[in-house]
């Protein structure tokens, strides 16, 4: 079997500047408000700085719909069924359909590429157009092909990045930069392509994982012919124990729907999974100075979400509050506002309570 192409194209829709009828920052608000979040940087001198990471998952329990735009019926079969493996990792549902609208599209139509949008850029392509191709899948394709590109890309289609793109990759892989260009060059790909796709990665806080992970279901395969000295990837079939870790806090199954906060009043919850937003939900009814607040023995983070719009960030506490709790005081006028708890540190989970009230 040759693998000179058998890997994702640059060539993807809502991530290579085809025009859509959504920016892939307003899809990714508009569909979880916890897509934007904030990460507060070391401290220093003066006003407390912060990373906003714009994340592309989906809402969490959402039952996605997927669509063969062509294709093979016995292709398409294979791929229905490695890809509803995605079921048992996350808290996601895949409902294969004929006919109507699909979030995910899929096509065979482009050969020699597969690739597939990342997350809810699939709501920037236009929806007669794939948001998922498979170049390269035939109905005597071995089972181990399939569940390599199919596993890989819908990966992709529920928010994942590529490995090497994970920014504790910086420095991990020797890359001979001169072999890469001209290894990609034989794939159509130029420079960009291949800076974009291969070296590029992504902020601190929006990535896979904590740890750089050469066994993830979402890294290439590197040859060392493409390396300095002797450092070689082979072709990951199987999902990593990092994968399925990275997607159960990505999607919990035991997580509840977003809570309605009564100003006034307080909420206890819980941070029960490393990496876990909890998202919270206020209206005002008149324009007066509110305080928001956690309480209780986690360090968190708190994020002030609207009015209206539950991508846009108003302001964001870390410690203002009673020993590591977070406290906002804001005048807001009437409207809809959102609330994210986060603990400050990544990995780890705790109690806490929340609550709104308006300033006597």
């Amino acid at each position: 079997m040759r693998h000179t192409c058998k890997i994702c194209s640059p060539f993807v829709p809502g991530l290579s500047g085809e025009a859509g009828h959504l920016s892939s920052d307003e899809a990714a608000a508009n569909e979880r408000v916890g897509n934007t979040r904030i990460t507060p940087l070391r401290s220093s001198p003066g006003r407390p700085r912060a990373a906003v990471e714009k994340l592309k998952l989906w809402e969490n329990g959402r039952t996605l719909k997927v669509k063969f735009l062509d294709g093979n019926a016995t292709v398409q079969a294979k791929v229905q069924a490695v890809a509803k493996e995605w079921e048992q990792l996350a808290n996601i549902k895949l409902e294969f359909v004929a006919s109507g609208t699909a979030q995910i599209r899929i096509s065979f139509a482009e050969k020699g590429f597969s690739w597939s949008t990342v997350g809810t850029d699939a709501l920037t392509v236009g929806t007669d157009k794939s948001t998922m191709n498979y170049g390269w899948l035939e109905p005597d394709t071995e089972l181990r092909e399939y569940q390599r590109v199919v596993r890989h890309e819908f990966g992709h289609a529920l928010g994942m990045i590529h490995e090497h793109q994970n920014p504790a990759a910086q420095g991990q892989i020797p890359w001979d930069k001169p072999k890469v260009y001209a290894y990609y060059a034989q794939q159509g790909w130029n420079k960009d392509d291949v800076d974009f796709n291969i070296f590029q990665v992504y902020s601190e806080d929006s990535t896979n994982h904590t740890a750089f992970d050469p066994t993830s279901i979402m890294e290439y395969a590197i040859p060392d012919s493409l390396t300095i000295g002797s450092y070689a990837i082979g072709w990951n079939t199987e999902f990593s124990p990092m994968d399925v870790e990275f997607m159960k806090r990505q999607y919990p199954k035991a997580a509840a729907a977003m809570t309605e906060l009564a100003i006034g009043k307080r909420v206890s919850a819980d941070l029960a999974t490393a990496g876990e937003v909890d998202e919270f939900h206020f209206s005002v009814a008149s324009a007066a100075t509110y305080i928001m607040s956690t309480e209780g023995p986690t360090d968190t983070v708190l994020t002030l979400h609207g009015p209206g719009d539950r991508g846009a960030v108003l302001t964001w506490d870390d410690d203002r509050g009673q020993g590591t709790n977070a406290r906002i005081v804001r005048k807001l006028q009437p409207g809809e506002y959102w609330l994210t708890v986060r603990h400050k540190k990544a990995a780890a989970t705790g109690s806490y309570s929340v609550g709104v009230k308006k300033r006597a």
